[in-house]
């Protein structure tokens, strides 16, 4: 008979199928009350994958409930039968066709800045995130219980404290657990890096759910050079290490790899150095992340003794070739 509900309900039947059903329901008062029962959970499992409430879940329960258990003595007393099996075929129909009816439904989105652009994404929990050029983020939330950020890039984070809720935020085989904090984040896997700046709040840094981390002050970052799994502590400087978030480009005491590193994820370009040795040099300042590349390859030239040609191919792409004066 669920079989019978479920097509009825999938609309895999045809019109004079379903109109015959809907005229044996009218003379069948017990299997009238059993598909309503099985619709009701039906119902609820499709609210359930749009992420409702506990509360709306626990009114679709107890409507459910009614539904199989009446208040009327006698309806009771000349039903039993009839209750008892549509009880059965209701938890039946919950444990084997839906499952995952009381359990929070997971969905995941993927957002991404591209190259020039910083993106803010607002979650359902009231957290905010950043993502600063060329970075992607994969986010997983599993009802109002789990939220899980897999990042490649960089992210600043601001999360509210809940109790209820858990917020990691995943970086390879690292991951950190908010308590409801501003926190920043950096992980660049092709350079062996990984960097996480804790403003407010704490955080728990984990490696295959072993805690290195818990003890971290605001105010404080720590650096993991993902080649050697060294972790090093230092202070962090909010003003420095979020200015992207502001649209500045901050350099102190900087190396000129590091710098054209850092602009080649914002603008469309890569760097090519006659000598390597040039990648060592050191340079300090601020540049609003508005300024055209020439103007930011003018000011370089300025700041040190270094020279540069650019040189456009033909699928779009930029060169810049930097070489001693």
């Amino acid at each position: 008979m669920e079989e019978q509900f479920l097509l009825i309900l999938q609309h895999k039947i045809t019109v004079k199928e379903r109109t015959a059903f809907f005229v044996e329901l009218e003379h069948d008062a017990n299997k009238k009350k059993a598909f309503m029962a099985f619709e009701k959970i039906w119902i609820a499992n499709s609210l359930a994958k749009q992420q409702i409430s506990q509360g709306q879940k626990l009114k679709s329960f107890e409507s459910l409930w009614k539904s199989v258990h009446p208040t009327s003595k006698l309806w009771l007393w000349q039903s039993a039968a009839a209750a008892a099996a549509i009880l059965l075929l209701a938890l039946l129909v919950s444990s084997l066709l839906i499952p995952d009816l009381w359990h929070s439904p997971s969905e995941t989105l993927v957002f991404s800045a591209p190259k020039g652009n910083i993106s803010q994404v607002s979650l359902p929990d009231g957290s905010t995130i950043w993502l600063n050029s060329s970075t992607t983020a994969t986010i997983t939330t599993f009802g109002s219980k789990k939220v899980e950020v897999d990042l490649q890039g960089e992210a600043y984070f601001d999360v509210p404290h809940n109790e209820s809720r858990e917020f990691w935020v995943k970086t390879g085989q690292y991951q950190l657990l908010d308590l409801g904090t501003k926190f920043n984040v950096k992980y660049n896997p092709e350079d062996n890096h990984l960097s996480t700046a804790l403003f407010e709040g704490a955080i728990e840094f984990r490696k295959d759910q072993k805690v290195l981390l818990d003890d971290l002050n605001p105010g404080t970052m720590f650096t993991v050079d993902l080649a050697t799994k060294k972790i090093e502590l230092a202070q962090a400087d909010a003003n420095f290490l979020t200015a992207w978030k502001e649209g500045k480009f901050v350099f102190v005491n900087k190396t000129l790899g590091q710098i054209t590193s850092e602009l080649e994820s914002w603008y469309d370009v890569s760097f090519v150095f006659h000598d390597e040795k040039m990648k060592e040099e050191r340079f300090s300042g601020v540049i609003k992340r508005r300024t055209s590349i020439e103007n930011l390859l003018q000011v370089l030239k300025l700041s040190t003794k270094l020279n540069y040609d650019t040189k456009s191919n033909n699928d779009g792409s930029c060169v810049i070739n930097i070489r001693n004066n």
